[in-house]
């Protein structure tokens, strides 16, 4: 088959490493691929890149914009390949960095195309600002809206990372015959045998690392808490620092509390310039587990690499993600549900105030009016026998409960931090066997499988008149105070 396969760039980053396991998979079993971006290509893994002018991120749109862009698109490829591909393969076409890329996806379906949209992340799922960005551009350009954000036929399939996400988008409308799971490949890595660097926190009885760029969804807080309660001479480490100024703000504002508390966490070592002779994989093997308090993740990369590394993992769960790791047959015994702290340590009618405003925020910002009762909803999920979930609150509310608990030594959270800080027999076995069923499962050649079997079923099918998703219901399911967390409000 001849692919062409969009995307807004090819900068290093978790879509672009998708799409260059995609294009090796497909290689070996001869098919011809062709990778189109906004912007040129730096890497060396994908042989045969081209870049359109306009398909980068851009907030603006005028009227025929998103004609012009597919003609482009289509001019590059058909000299690429002699000829229209047999399809396209588009990468987050709905996420609102480019506005005019929905309607040039129409577009292309217009032109007898067969499409395969591949939603990584979603406007709908805390990122009102992109979503309403899109929505916006659309409708001044005299476009209906939801027939573009979602178009629908036997021509267009959708392929997502999570059980969650192929839920919210079959209630929205999709057929089974055009809805896809596509998890990510996991590369074993290479150099899991690296030497621990020498040296490093030399008093320390044990080391767990935090590999993330710590956005605010990433949970910061958490990590605070989890250094109250862990044994003496125990230290914590992040890798990256965000480089969005608004959550560098956040993260500098914690590194600020961790020092004034004399809390035994370095942040963002990986961006150290006194330690940038130590690579990831030399960090990980000083460590004695990896960590996560994330409250939000897409694929969920990190609840299944550190088992490839020969390390344990602990921390948050996210069931929604997690899930589909569990039903693969990969343990996570290390994960706790929620972090419970007494309510009285936030104050429940601070909780209340904070959480009303943001519920009216978020919902305004996608068009929504807030639910009479949305408020109480939330906390009902929240509070649970007179505890709520840390990791539900906003930095604000955290830090006023970090201080409650670092001011009286002898307070604890309800629910004990499922951390096994001792060596725990149980925990080796899971290595071996998490290892084995990840490097199967989540196999490069699997998943050239997989992306085989949709594209052949995509290749069958004749076109027909272009329909749409109902928009609304896939944002009702991203959009629900059960699920309201103030990290991401």
């Amino acid at each position: 088959m001849r692919i062409a396969i969009l995307h807004y760039h090819l900068k290093p980053g978790g879509v672009t490493r998708v799409i260059e396991n995609a294009v090796a998979a497909l290689s070996r079993r001869g098919h011809e691929v062709l990778v189109i971006s906004g912007e040129p290509y730096a890497g060396s893994a994908l042989p045969d890149t081209a870049v359109v002018e306009g398909l980068g991120y851009r907030d603006t749109m005028d009227p025929g914009d998103g004609e012009r862009l597919a003609e482009s698109i289509q001019t590059t490829a058909r000299s690429h390949f002699g000829g229209d591909p047999d399809l396209w393969h588009i990468h987050n076409h709905s996420l609102g960095k480019n506005l005019c890329f929905p309607e040039a996806v129409r577009a292309l379906l217009k032109a007898d195309g067969r499409v395969l949209l591949q939603i990584h992340d979603f406007a709908e799922d805390g990122r009102p600002d992109q979503y309403e960005r899109q929505k916006q551009a659309l409708a001044e350009s005299g476009a209906a809206v939801d027939r573009l954000l979602y178009p629908a036929g036997p021509q267009v399939h959708y392929a997502a990372l999570n059980g969650r996400d192929l839920a919210f988008l079959r209630e929205s409308g999709v057929g089974d015959d055009q809805l896809h799971s596509l998890p990510n490949p996991i590369s074993i890595p290479a150099d899991v045998a690296a030497a621990p660097p020498s040296g490093l926190f030399p008093q320390a009885k044990r080391f767990y690392l935090y590999p993330t760029r710590a956005i605010r969804r990433k949970n910061l807080g958490e990590l605070l808490a989890l250094s109250l309660v862990a044994p003496a001479q125990t230290v914590f480490a992040t890798t990256l620092s965000p480089q969005n100024p608004q959550w560098r703000r956040i993260y500098e504002g914690w590194m600020g509390f961790a020092k004034r508390h004399r809390l035994a966490i370095r942040f963002g070592v990986g961006d150290d310039p006194d330690l940038a002779s130590v690579s990831f994989s030399s960090w990980i093997a000083r460590s004695d587990g990896l960590v996560t308090t994330s409250v939000a993740e897409g694929f969920g990369l990190a609840f299944l690499e550190p088992w490839l590394f020969g390390k344990p993992l602990h921390g948050r769960d996210l069931p929604a993600i997690t899930g589909d790791f569990r039903a693969q047959g990969i343990r996570l015994d290390g994960l706790y549900d929620r972090l419970s702290i007494p309510l009285d340590w936030v104050s429940e009618g601070a909780l209340r105030d904070r959480l009303a405003h943001a519920l009216e925020r978020s919902y305004a910002a996608y068009g929504r009016a807030v639910p009479a009762d949305a408020c109480e909803r939330a906390l009902a999920s929240m509070v649970r026998d007179g505890g709520v979930d840390f990791g539900r609150l906003d930095e604000m509310l955290q830090e006023r409960a970090l201080e409650h608990w670092i001011s009286r030594p002898n307070a604890a959270p309800y629910d004990a931090i499922a951390l096994p800080w001792d060596e725990d027999p149980g925990m080796c076995a899971a290595i071996d066997s998490n290892r084995e069923r990840i490097a199967t499962v989540y196999s490069l050649e699997r998943y050239g499988d997989t992306l085989e079997r949709i594209y052949t079923a995509l290749a069958k099918c004749e076109p027909s008149e272009l329909e749409a998703l109902d928009a609304d219901r896939l944002l009702d399911g991203f959009l629900r105070p059960e699920t309201f967390n103030l990290l991401r409000a």
